[in-house]
């Protein structure tokens, strides 16, 4: 759970987006932001390792703020996916499941799909990761991939670029109870059958890095 100071701590970055006033303010952020982000990962440890990311903003490609206005931490997050939090004033998201997958790791996910054996195990761990409460990116290709009939019967899982399952919690009292990190929790424990069908039916990228 976060204490209502965090919230405050965004509302004055939003206001004061740079460098000078975030080392001024920087136990805030640690106090107030990590330090309860810290805790909830501990009771995450059995998804594995945590990964906080950097509050600094990368601005050699892209002008942008220096800071980032929001926290995000992946849980156990390898090649082939994990689990991911942020909290922000646009609200609290948790998420599983593979983010931007690679082409390779596209293909062998849509040949899955056009294995009823294997489509089948995706469509368990998809629903139970529903019943806890998170949804399914929505399919970004208007149409099937190529090499797939327009008719296919599981076209709109064709169609899913984004191999994950969210959800953004607004920003609500029980942030700041300890119902939070329980609420938390359930929702990535029920996303795990996806997370490991993903780890063993599509795997890491074999394409090297560019």
């Amino acid at each position: 759970m976060w204490p209502p100071e965090a919230l405050e701590f965004f509302r004055d970055l939003e206001d004061n987006n740079d460098r000078d006033w975030f080392r001024a303010n920087r136990r805030r952020y640690d106090e107030y932001v990590v330090a309860p982000a810290r805790e909830l990962t501990d009771k995450l440890s059995d998804l594995g390792q945590a990964h906080f990311f950097r509050p600094y903003n990368n601005l050699r490609f892209r002008p942008g703020p220096p800071l980032k206005e929001h926290l995000g931490v992946a849980i156990g997050y390898g090649a082939a996916g994990g689990f991911y939090f942020d909290l922000s004033l646009d609200g609290l998201l948790v998420a599983a499941g593979l983010w931007h997958p690679a082409p390779d790791q596209l293909e062998r996910f849509r040949a899955a799909i056009d294995d009823d054996r294997k489509a089948r195990g995706f469509e368990r761990g998809l629903a139970a990761a529903e019943r806890g409460g998170l949804a399914a990116a929505e399919p970004e290709l208007k149409r099937a991939p190529r090499g797939y009939p327009a008719d296919h019967p599981r076209l709109r899982r064709l169609r899913m670029k984004q191999l994950t399952v969210s959800r953004r919690h607004a920003l609500e009292p029980w942030l700041h109870e300890s119902t939070c990190d329980e609420r938390v929790r359930s929702e990535m424990v029920a996303a795990r059958p996806l997370v490991k069908w993903l780890a063993e039916t599509v795997g890491p990228s074999t394409q090297p890095r560019t």
